[in-house]
């Protein structure tokens, strides 16, 4: 079982290849939504439950089977990978991340951590941050992403709490 972590604000294209690489090497995948009480934030504008559809949707579309879950965060690192074990239920044979935090804890725990490369036009802080300054976005996500977004007043979200945490 192959386990892909991350907070997928927003799910983008990039996060899409790494699933499809990951299929052709396992038809088992689990995917991790970090974070997922968070929200209306700056780095977390989309809740769980919106991060959790946004996969829903895109996965759905293309006919690709994977398991959501969420992983709270916790107050410590102490015990963070027995709580995301926890959370899926069972032991992956790999992790993927592009997270360091993510990719120390699990590789001190003795997991196979493969780090994904990461191309800053694809990252979701680039996509926020264009959203933000009204440029073009869409093309760096699924298409049902960019229609949840569009639909969800998403937009709006994201330049609100861009602009509030400004310095």
């Amino acid at each position: 079982m192959i386990l892909i972590l991350g907070r997928f604000q927003p799910l983008h294209n990039g996060h899409m290849k790494v699933i499809r690489d990951s299929l052709a090497e396992d038809d088992d995948l689990v995917i991790a939504i970090g974070s997922p009480g968070k929200s209306d934030q700056k780095m977390n504008p989309f809740s769980g439950e919106e991060r959790k559809e946004m996969l829903e949707r895109t996965l759905k579309a293309r006919n690709i089977a994977a398991e959501i879950f969420f992983v709270p965060d916790r107050p410590s690192d102490e015990g963070y990978v027995g709580h995301v074990i926890e959370q899926i239920g069972r032991k992956p044979d790999k992790i993927i991340t592009e997270n360091p935090w993510t990719i120390d804890l699990f590789g001190r725990a003795g997991y196979k951590v493969v780090v994904t490369e990461r191309h800053f036009e694809l990252s979701s802080t680039e996509i926020r941050n264009r959203i933000s300054k009204g440029r073009e976005w869409e093309h760096l996500v699924p298409e049902e992403v960019a229609e949840f977004i569009n639909g969800s007043r998403g937009i709006e979200r994201i330049k609100r709490t861009q602009t509030e945490y400004q310095t």
